[in-house]
């Protein structure tokens, strides 16, 4: 996902925990004002819960009565009903249900929600690379010149490597190897691919992770400095599509490890990678040494493309 894409949701989502709590707030005082008696319930199994806390910090094997609880609940209901008001007024205020408003579910193991997602999509349509899909795919952009060490046209290889990338995001997880690294030089449609495959994975509901090379090591530098630790991004999406490698800065003893450290894991865990890179397979081994480039390039694991032609930006240009 475009980092510009994801700071805004992360901003919209904090936007509207800070509306529901507001709203909370507002409810609550209502109910103290226009309906004292379910404020009066309210206090009352508050300082329940307090009773409960304090039990179980000192009587150990201490079980909270539920049952007690549970009658609390009923009995604000009901009073909230009574008073003209829903039965679930005073109950947290939430857009969606599922995560809270959050963008996350699933606790420990965190996952985006559909809301998030959706909304991931929408604001795709403004923001970056939104029209950047399969159907806006123009092959016609690229030229109808056979490239030195291809026997078809740019053209028809563009063609072909559109539908290939299309069957991947539209089978996933379904395909083999499940890695695919995309290099070539610059300008002949590597990020725009890489755009349409995390546009349609997800569509299909996948947590599709899109970032640079640069904000992969950038992520990872801040974690291993004990700044913010963003890396379940990195780590816990379904695809992680890793565009302009080659591109991020190379720090001793911390981006080849870092990179090698996360391709490890997410192949151990079953988790798909997509590469690009304008770096070829023999300046992958130089730039990375041999121990990370045989596992970007080993035809087992990782679907290994090469793009030829010209730099379609070039020719496009006025």
């Amino acid at each position: 996902m475009d980092r510009r894409i994801r700071e805004q949701l992360e901003a919209e989502y904090r936007q509207q925990r800070e509306k529901n709590a507001e709203e909370e707030a507002r409810r609550r005082e209502e109910v103290r004002l226009h309906a004292p008696q379910v404020a009066a319930l309210m206090e009352a199994r508050q300082q329940m819960i307090a009773d409960f806390c304090r039990k179980a910090l000192m009587v150990e094997g201490y079980q909270v009565p539920e049952a007690e609880l549970r009658k609390a609940n009923e009995q604000i209901r009901a009073a909230l009903k009574a008073a003209g008001y829903p039965e679930d007024y005073l109950e947290p205020v939430a857009r969606c249900p599922i995560c809270g408003d959050t963008g996350y579910t699933g606790g420990d193991e965190r996952r985006e929600c559909d809301c998030y997602r959706r909304r991931a999509l929408e604001l795709s349509a403004t923001v970056g690379e939104a029209g950047q899909s399969f159907e806006a795919f123009d092959e016609n952009v690229f030229p109808e010149i056979v490239p030195e060490g291809w026997p078809i046209t740019q053209r028809e290889g563009m063609r072909r490597l559109r539908k290939r990338c299309e069957e991947y995001a539209d089978t996933y997880p379904s395909v083999s190897p499940r890695d695919m690294l995309l290099y070539g030089k610059s300008g002949l449609g590597k990020t725009y691919l890489l755009n349409c495959m995390a546009r349609r994975l997800s569509e299909r509901g996948f947590s599709a992770e899109l970032v640079s090379a640069y904000d992969v090591i950038r992520i990872m530098r801040d974690a291993y400095f004990g700044r913010e630790d963003d890396t379940a991004r990195l780590y816990e999406a379904d695809v992680l599509l890793i565009d302009d490698l080659g591109m991020e800065p190379m720090m001793e003893n911390v981006t080849i490890e870092q990179l090698f450290q996360l391709v490890n894991t997410r192949r151990s865990r079953g988790l798909a990678m997509v590469f690009s890179t304008n770096l070829n397979t023999e300046e992958l081994k130089t730039r990375y040494n041999e121990r990370l480039a045989s596992r970007l390039t080993d035809r087992s694991l990782c679907q290994v493309i090469r793009l030829l032609g010209q730099d379609v930006r070039q020719t496009q240009r006025p």
